[in-house]
């Protein structure tokens, strides 16, 4: 007999946005009433217990591709028409630790590192660059790494990049580090610990090919992006045990730079929505910007977060970003905020000292 069971991958933004990976676990016909309950679930309270146990029965689809705040430094991890940008190479490197203190063991933690260039290939303006990054939810990993491609050219309303990216996803589960409760066991017994070892999980994983299209636009005024990831709907091969798919993510930016008169600042509002159809996040975004050098700022992401920002670039070129995420969510008791902090560097194809002038007073 066949139990199908929905697992979170980032588990719950709100009660109403939450990622669910689809697994398919085959059992013994005399196991078949037996309820899986990862590691993952231990400690958290009744009231967040039973609405996943109604996940497990109930057929719902959420966001799948990991959160981040900083989106308007990370734009390469979304939208492949961003190659090539800001025309040096650029390095950067970010890791989010979410729900800190909140959910021992099971919190989301996401790094990805990213490098893009602006090259002339075969006499076209052209982007070229990688994307790694990797999401840990418990004992569920997901691993996506993407060679990208981005055409450039120049328009009446600013330069224009297409891109595609190509790479592979792999996605691990750590089945023997997952326990079931037998059935009869009461509600009381998901909080108390009352687990018990299943020979018949196991560790095992799948890897699948991964696409996604993008196209950049950006000028001295404004900047605006459109971009889809797991366009091919990639469903990882694992070995009989497990099944799991990825919806395709469609990814819209834009923002509009405002420079204060008589004062070294620029304002930049911003938003970002990320959407599979079936949920969304929205985030509102407003930074400042001081002598192209300090940044700070603020974000709301609807019914989930309110966000600090900040950042620096050092006398060598190194920069050094900052975020800090509070809940405002019912679910804000169970939950210490969520930290993210990014690095990046930038220079020029001649690997010379890098001028301190910048194409965009985004790219700090």
């Amino acid at each position: 007999m066949k139990l199908r069971v929905y697992i979170p991958s980032i588990l719950l933004a709100g009660f109403n946005k939450f990622d669910l990976l689809y697994i398919k676990e085959k059992i013994n016909q005399s196991e078949s009433n037996r309820i899986i309950n990862c590691r993952l679930f231990k400690g958290i309270t009744r009231r967040i217990v039973i609405f996943l146990l109604f996940c497990v029965t109930t057929n719902a689809l959420g966001q799948q591709f990991p959160q981040f705040s900083q989106n308007m430094f990370n734009q390469l991890a979304t939208n492949p028409g961003f190659a090539g940008n800001s025309e040096v190479i650029n390095l950067a490197l970010g890791n989010r630790q979410q729900w800190m203190g909140g959910f021992d063991g099971m919190a989301p933690k996401t790094t990805v590192f990213g490098a893009d260039a602006n090259l002339n290939i075969l006499g076209w303006d052209s982007g070229l660059g990688l994307s790694i990054m990797n999401d840990e939810i418990g004992e569920w990993t997901n691993l996506y790494m993407s060679a990208v491609y981005s055409r450039r050219w120049q328009t009446d309303f600013g330069k224009l990049g297409v891109g595609l990216s190509l790479g592979m996803i792999n996605q691990s589960l750590k089945g023997s580090g997952l326990n079931t409760i037998p059935q009869g066991s009461g509600e009381d017994d998901f909080g108390n610990g009352d687990y018990h070892d299943d020979e018949t999980l196991t560790d095992d994983q799948g890897t699948a090919f991964d696409l996604g299209l993008g196209a950049y636009l950006e000028n001295k005024a404004y900047y605006l992006g459109l971009s889809v990831r797991h366009l091919n709907r990639p469903v990882p091969k694992f070995k009989d045990t497990y099944e799991s798919y990825l919806l395709p993510t469609i990814f819209i930016t834009g923002g509009y730079k405002y420079p204060l008169k008589s004062r070294p600042i620029v304002l930049i509002p911003s938003i970002f929505i990320k959407s599979n159809t079936s949920s969304y996040q929205v985030d509102l975004n407003v930074n400042g910007v001081l002598k192209d050098k300090y940044w700070g700022g603020l974000t709301y992401r609807f019914q989930d977060a309110i966000v600090l920002l900040g950042g620096v670039e050092l006398n060598n070129g190194l920069r050094i970003g900052y975020s800090y995420d509070i809940n405002v969510t019912q679910m804000t008791s169970a939950r210490n905020g969520s930290h993210e902090i990014m690095f990046g560097y930038s220079f020029d194809m001649s690997l010379e000292k890098r001028k301190k002038q910048y194409k965009s007073v985004r790219y700090l």
